[in-house]
């Protein structure tokens, strides 16, 4: 990963941030994005402390002249981008679909859908002029492996993930860019936090009791997913989804169809 050039969305928290620091270790240079500045800029900080190269820039993902400035910037400031994050994502209410209103509706397909299009828009372009190129897309388990009545906007959004994530595969294998949707179980990060309003016992019990090895997802193992997914060392072709739970990681494909888990070494 050395003098790859990383831009990742939702950066300055949970997943992204501990991915950012994941891959930034590895000899990566970062572009963290996201619209919490202050975060943002601390996230860039502590890794420039570790000894590695980031830098923090502002970016609503739901706002097209945003995503081409992150674009131009991280051009201008490393010179390329070899990896993108897709990992920007909000999660709406839970609860009855009647009880959504239309501008939770809007943000959440906005910032689920139409920021991954974006990001992808924009970026790809420069892949394309490498031949060389990978992105990876968060989704969910939520409305891909398991529906959840509480969630149908949300799912709705991250089963799109992976109808995006198919097709812009589909379309750059001349350019041997590849894409990916790493699809994290229930996951300690700020939504998490959020979904059983900052009380650990009652996100742990979250974790326990949906997640299939019975414990909430460290952010670390999505992270370690997500970095071999960039790497090449994951064997997993272009355009699948991966599943990962605490502790092993799955291709989703196989999971619906035969049952089977394959395993996928999460490597820390």
């Amino acid at each position: 990963m050395n003098k790859k050039v990383a831009v990742i969305t939702g950066g300055t928290a949970g997943i992204g941030k501990q991915t950012a620091i994941e891959l930034a270790a590895k000899g990566c240079k970062v572009v963290v994005a996201g619209r919490n500045m202050e975060a943002g800029k601390q996230v860039a900080d502590q890794i420039g402390q570790d000894g590695g190269e980031a830098i923090y820039v502002y970016a609503d993902v739901t706002t097209e002249h945003d995503v081409i400035h992150l674009t131009q910037v991280a051009i201008d400031h490393f010179g390329q981008i070899d990896y993108l994050f897709n990992n920007a994502g909000t999660e709406g209410v839970l609860g009855p679909l009647e009880t959504n209103s239309e501008d939770i509706i809007d943000t959440v397909l906005s910032v689920n859908i139409k920021g991954v299009i974006l990001c992808i828009k924009h970026i790809l372009p420069e892949m394309r002029k490498q031949k060389n190129g990978v992105i990876v897309n968060t989704a969910s388990f939520v409305g891909t492996t398991l529906p959840l009545p509480v969630a149908v906007v949300y799912g709705a959004s991250k089963s799109a993930v992976l109808s995006i994530t198919a097709s812009v595969a589909a379309s750059c294998i001349e350019d041997n860019i590849k894409v990916y949707a790493v699809c994290p179980w229930v996951t300690d990060t700020p939504m998490a936090d959020r979904l059983t309003d900052h009380n650990e016992e009652a996100k742990a019990a979250f974790g326990a009791n949906i997640n299939p090895g019975k414990a909430i997802v460290p952010v670390e193992e999505i992270a370690s997913v997500v970095s071999q997914l960039f790497e090449g060392t994951a064997n997993i072709q272009s355009g699948e989804a991966i599943l990962v739970d605490k502790g092993s990681a799955c291709n989703l494909v196989n999971m619906m169809s035969v049952g089977n888990r394959v395993s996928l070494k999460v490597n820390r």
